[in-house]
């Protein structure tokens, strides 16, 4: 499997009448085979921020490949689009938000490890972060020019809504982490 065989993939499901299906049943694919799909990125270190994660980018879809190191935990934040996670290896709990209007309602937990895949609706506020020993590496798939599209963060200490602006995103990453829970 090479790089370009699962760019096509993914980019022919992204322009079916229902996109965020068409990817998670790619992805179902892919996860029969993670080791191919995991040396065809190998190429992307998947740190360094997003614009360095980032192996494809369209109007209608990006692709990333993420590492989040042990320990690591995002704020709350959403992706202005849909969302699909396909984790490679590493442990990894994303946090689900309602965004009220007035605050952040947390609706649930879900765990992923080696082959899960979650899929996320566009208005889905989340917090992902690294549980275990070594680091949650993904596939990260996006519905529009994630770097591009208008996005939100939440404070984690105070939940306060506002721009995502990636300078200040890393901050709030390094307070999120340095909380003993996701807010």
């Amino acid at each position: 499997m090479q790089v370009h065989d699962i760019t096509a993939r993914l980019a022919a499901a992204a322009l079916s009448d229902d996109p965020m299906a068409a990817v998670r049943g790619e992805l179902e694919l892919l996860k029969q085979d993670l080791d191919a799909v995991a040396q065809a990125l190998s190429y992307l270190p998947g740190t360094g921020g997003n614009a360095l994660q980032a192996f494809y980018r369209t109007p209608e879809l990006s692709l990333l490949k993420v590492t989040f190191p042990t320990g690591r935990r995002t704020p709350p934040h959403d992706h202005g689009t849909w969302a699909s996670i396909l984790v490679f290896s590493g442990l990894e709990k994303n946090t689900l938000y309602q965004d009220e209007g007035c605050g952040l309602r947390r609706a649930s937990e879900v765990a992923l490890s080696r082959g899960s895949i979650l899929p996320m609706r566009k208005e889905t506020v989340h917090v992902a972060e690294c549980t275990g020993d070594e680091p949650a590496v993904g596939l990260h798939v996006y519905g529009a020019d994630v770097l591009a599209t208008s996005r939100h963060m939440w404070d984690p200490e105070t939940l306060e809504k506002q721009p995502l602006e990636w300078t200040r995103y890393e901050q709030l990453a390094q307070r999120a982490s340095a909380m003993s829970a996701a807010p």
